[in-house]
């Protein structure tokens, strides 16, 4: 199930509901980017959205064994598309954390999520603010062909 959410105090609420429970100690690397500070470089960033003004919940069945693989492909379909359509996107994660509370489950109720499941991640959407970041050039070493 997907929920669109573009408001941009409850979308402000969701990225600092995301960002509240947000544990460095268990990072496997402490650095990602330079150009783009992340949430992993940068502990003063408190929302976990970083101000998009729209975002969409994935919400999968719980006893559902591929439901972590089936959202992360529905989210990355929603981001090349997004970018196809010339739309920011990022894919957040967290997801459970951030509706494990009473606030997260009074907003499942009031937008109908079912009984039994829970949110696997979210798309944030939005225009960039200047230009478009370039790609990095990939490791060497990484892909090897056998």
């Amino acid at each position: 199930m997907l929920v669109a959410v573009h408001d941009s105090e409850m979308t402000k609420h969701l990225g600092m509901m995301n960002m509240a429970k947000f544990d460095r100690s268990n990072l496997a690397g402490s650095y990602v980017s330079k150009e783009q500070p992340s949430t992993i470089d940068d502990p003063s960033i408190k929302n976990g959205f970083y101000g998009a003004p729209a975002v969409v919940c994935v919400f999968c069945q719980d006893n559902f064994i591929f439901k972590t693989a089936d959202a992360f492909c529905i989210m990355e379909n929603m981001v090349l598309q997004a970018t196809e359509l010339g739309i920011a996107s990022c894919i957040i994660s967290r997801g459970y954390e951030t509706f494990a509370s009473d606030v997260g489950s009074r907003l499942m109720k009031m937008w109908d999520v079912p009984e039994g499941y829970s949110c696997q991640g979210f798309v944030i959407l939005g225009y960039i603010d200047g230009e478009q970041p370039h790609g990095k050039p990939r490791k060497p070493g990484r892909v090897k062909i056998v």
